[in-house]
This record gives structure tokens, sequence and C-alpha cells, in this order.
């Protein structure tokens, strides 16, 4: 369950500390007092605070003056500023420097706890703002796994598994899928209206892993002008996605295992713990077994993040979920560049359900993006196809059929010539000009080969 918020109470009146603390805990969040700007930041510095009440005259630091610092190093901090009177200027000037709201002390009970959870949501919506960014920064995800046997049991088990908020490590090729069933995973929670944050950590800078991973304070490193919050916090309610997370360096490991045994972090450069509501959702395309046996990767992190394991298969191994995925890419794609619904036609869909794949639904997703943008026909066939990936299928097909050096050879003239006669409408003398061979060659290889236009002979 998600913690309560931490409300820090600062007012040199002792009478006026008591009675906002009794108004806070009756609203049900936890409450902190301190009678002074310095014990406050103190304070600060030591325990998750979500929310200042902090008073205006102060002896010593006065009220403004801590606001000033809280904005400056500690801008995840909300403040709410009390004063006795309304001072308009100093009002103005608060909220210049970043207060959520102001309230005089003539308050009743319940329009503090209004005011209180106002702040908290309005802290929540900002936040929101920022993992909401990183969602629309991010290519378009689809989260169609496939209807194939394989990938509806994995489907299955990610379902029973969704709304249990256990950590689970996803392992398969790159490009099988790991990120849209991880997104499957949160989607079938009940954490599904809270952040995703996905993380391609091989992507991430190796000295700013840390910083990106758990935030830093002001001051922790050169550059480093103003406080940032980390993934962590920004997935705080939902989850968290680590791509790759076998390329973690050593001490973010330890870091890593500290926080997932914990339930906390702390940004570099700080002191304080955050406590956090994270599920945790890895993967990998590494043999992590075998580098926790080399001491590249730790053994205790690896059993913490394999509580549930789930293999991706390649795409070659479920060949039956391509033409419905292609037609997903199809419609996404279309949608995406504002262009008319393509037909994937009998001919490239055969090519494509007969073709390996290396790249897995990553190399079909980039294929069909392709082919939407730099195919006009409403329908596309095997023609619009890659050459390479057509020869590839005839090579294959023919394989089966007799496995040998020569079999090969065959099988990529007949595919190449049927690639050209198809890209050249059929039309054979054309065809014969840009092989740079004669047409009565031409004629007598696709003879020999057994292979006929759609419409016949044709001089």
């Amino acid at each position: 369950m998600p913690r309560s918020p931490t409300v820090l109470i600062v007012d040199d009146d002792p009478s006026i500390r008591q009675t906002m603390d009794a108004i806070v805990r009756a609203a049900g969040m936890r409450s902190l007092t301190c009678s002074s700007g310095e014990e406050a930041l103190k304070t600060l510095h030591t325990m998750p605070v979500d929310l200042m009440l902090l008073d205006v005259q102060l002896p010593g630091l006065s009220g403004l003056d801590v606001l000033r610092h809280v904005a400056d190093r500690q801008p995840d901090v909300g403040v709410v500023m009390l004063s006795v009177l309304k001072e308009v200027p100093t009002a103005v000037e608060a909220m210049r420097l970043g207060a959520i709201d102001y309230v005089t002390k003539d308050f009743s009970p319940a329009e503090l706890a209004a005011r209180v959870r106002k702040s908290l949501d309005a802290m929540r919506t900002s936040r929101e703002l920022l993992w909401r960014r990183e969602e629309m920064s991010a290519r378009p995800k689809t989260l169609v796994l496939g209807r194939s046997a394989k990938m509806r049991a994995i489907a299955a088990t990610a379902e029973k598994l969704a709304s249990k908020p256990v950590t689970v490590l996803i392992t398969g090729e790159s490009g099988t899928g790991k990120e849209v069933l991880a997104r499957f995973l949160h989607e079938h929670s009940e954490r599904r209206s809270e952040p995703f944050i996905a993380v391609n950590l091989p992507a991430l800078p190796r000295e700013l892993v840390e910083s990106e991973l758990f935030g830093h304070e002001r001051g922790a490193f050169t550059g480093a002008h103003r406080q940032r919050l980390g993934k962590f916090e920004l997935a705080n309610g939902g989850t968290l996605f680590l791509d790759e997370i076998g390329e973690l360096k050593p001490e973010v490991q330890a870091k890593l295992l500290r926080a997932l045994q914990e339930r906390e972090i702390e940004r570099v450069g700080g002191g304080r713990p955050i406590p956090l509501d994270v599920r945790v959702v890895a993967a990998t395309n590494r043999p992590l077994e075998k580098m926790v046996q080399d001491g590249q990767f730790r053994e205790d992190l690896y059993w913490r993040l394999k509580v549930v394991p789930i293999e991706m298969p390649p795409l070659r191994e479920h060949l039956e979920d391509v033409h419905d995925l292609a037609e997903h890419f199809l419609a996404l794609y279309a949608s995406t560049y504002g262009r008319e619904l393509p037909e994937l036609g009998k001919s490239a869909s055969a090519i494509l359900e007969r073709y390996q794949f290396p790249g897995n639904v990553r190399e079909l997703e980039n294929m069909i993006q392709r082919l939407v943008v730099m195919c006009d026909s409403p329908v596309i066939e095997a023609s619009d196809l890659p050459l390479e990936l057509a020869v590839a299928t005839e090579i294959a097909r023919e394989a089966e059929r007799e496995p040998n050096f020569s079999a090969a050879i065959v099988a990529f003239e007949k595919g190449y010539l049927r690639k050209m006669l198809a890209r050249n409408g059929w039309k054979k003398r054309k065809t014969a000009e840009q092989l740079g061979i004669g047409f009565s060659t031409l004629k007598a290889k696709l003879k020999s080969y057994g292979i006929a236009g759609p419409d016949g002979e044709e001089d």
C-alpha cells in the first residue's frame, strides 16, 4: 500500500503546532513538527517530507528564507505558507518563490485539511506531467502479444501476475517484445492509472546511470545545478521497467538491490531515505546466470529480480502471429503518418510468414513502418517487400527440400528472378535488359525453374 503523505509543521507557537498536528493526523496523514526554520531544514535533510506548513514569522531564519532554500534545493517538497494576517505583498512574494498556497491562521480544521489535500493533489499533478511528458516522447507502443498458443500462455501468466506486486524478470532475444510484455503487466494491474516509466539502460551515459535512476540533489556533482527526480520517484505508485538490466555497473547494482529490499532510495548527494511504492520489472537479453558465475552480476540481485521469470520466444518460434502483428503495425503507422490504411496482400503475407526474422518483432515493425512510408499502393504485395527478404525466404524453402550449396544457389537465383519480374510488372524484356542478359536466356531460365507470370507469357 502507498505510504501516507508526511506533513512538516513549522511554527514557533506550541498551541498552533499542536492544533495543526491534530488536524493533519485526523486527516490520515503523518505529521512532524518543528519550532524554527533551522530545525526544519535539518529535518528535511533526514526525513522524507511531502508538504510543509510553514509560518512566515519565525525567530532566526524566516519562513520566506526557508521557502527560498526549499524551492532551490528540494523542489519536490511542497510548501504552504501560514500567517496571522493576509499580507498581500508577503503572499505575492511567497507564491513567486514557489509556495503552493498561503493560509491565514484563522482557519477551521476542515478548511486546513482541505487546503492540505488540494496542495498534495497539485504536487501529484505536477509530477504526473513529468512522467506523461516522458511517455509522449517515447515511440508508440503496442500491447498486442499474439494469438498463438505460445503467446496466449505468456499472456495468461502475465494476467495472473499483474495484480500481484512481485518483481518480474523478462528474458529473451533483442526485439522479442520484452517492453510490450512489461506494459501488458502494468495495464492489467491495479497500477494502470499510475506511471509506467521505461528505462533503456544501455542508452544512458555510464556515468549518469545512478543519477537517472535515483535522482540527485543540487550540487551533488559538476553540472547538478538543481535537484532532479530520478526514474524511481517518477514511477512512484506505478511500474518501473529496467531494460537490459545486465548492463548495470556493480556499484549501481548494489544500490538497486537496496532499493528493492528496503523499498526506499537515496538521491545522489542526498542523505535521507525516500520511501517508494514501485513495482519493478526488469528485462535482459544477456545470460544473467552465467554473468553471476563469472562475477559480472551480483548473485543476490539476480535472485531478487528473478522472483518470477518469463521468457519471450523469438518470432521465428511463433510465425503464426506474423500476419496479425503486421496488420496491427499497418494500422498503427497508417494512423501515425495520416494515410489510408493499406491492405497486406496474400503474396506479401505468404513471404512474411515464411521469413525467420532474425531481428524478431522489432524487425517486422520497422519493415512495416518503412512500407507504410514508402509504398503508395493501397495493397502491399510481394514486390514491395525488401529483395533480401524474398530471396532469404526462397532459399530457406529450397534448402528444406535439398540442403546443399547448389540448392542454395538455385534458390537465390529463383527468388531474385521472381523479385525483379514482380518489380517490373512481369515484363520479361524489360527485366532481361535490367539484368544484362538476353531475352531468350531469361525465358529459358524461367522455363527451367517453372516460373510463370500471372498473365502467362509476354514478349
